[in-house]
């Protein structure tokens, strides 16, 4: 059933191969490395299992005709979004320390960056993007979103999603 459904996305949406070999990568990964020695080795692991899913997510999601950013930018602020969640799924599971502070500003640095792109995706595609991007505290406890927190914020990103779109036809 699963494979009936993403042939027929494939059939609907130019998709690329590529971020979908890479995310099978990213999961090989989870099988056998659990520490990154550097920062440049965790932003792969992170391209891998998370950035993919954003790259994936653009030719479905359309870009804005009156967007005057170029594909490319949109595709960045999409792989940044990937980015910036997969470092705050990191950072729930792991005590506060020095090295964290560095990481939750790194991971709001990706989510800046992811916002600039979610104004270029089409109407109808910029509410759910901007719902995934409303700051909530993720880092001192376990994110967790009630149903209700769930529906009272949804019109905050609706709001924004909205206001967006009358920035870029400015």
């Amino acid at each position: 059933m699963l494979d009936a459904a993403l042939t027929d996305t494939i059939s609907k949406f130019p998709l690329d191969i590529k971020p979908f070999r890479d995310m099978i990568e990213g999961m090989r990964m989870d099988t056998t490395r659990f520490r990154y020695d550097n920062f440049q080795e965790l932003y792969l692991y992170c391209y891998y299992v998370a950035g993919t899913v954003g790259l994936m997510s653009v030719p479905v999601m359309g870009i804005a005709a009156e967007s005057e950013s170029s594909a490319q930018s949109i595709y960045n602020a999409a792989l940044y979004l990937g980015i910036g969640n997969q470092l705050t799924n990191i950072l729930r599971d792991v005590g506060e320390e020095e090295f964290m502070k560095e990481q939750i500003t790194r991971a709001r640095f990706y989510f800046n960056l992811a916002e600039e792109g979610a104004s270029k995706l089409e109407k109808a595609s910029r509410w759910p993007v901007w719902s995934s991007l409303l700051d909530y505290d993720n880092f001192t406890r376990r994110a967790y979103v009630g149903r209700t927190k769930k529906l009272l914020t949804l019109p905050l990103a609706y709001t924004k999603a909205q206001s967006m779109s009358s920035l870029i036809l400015q």
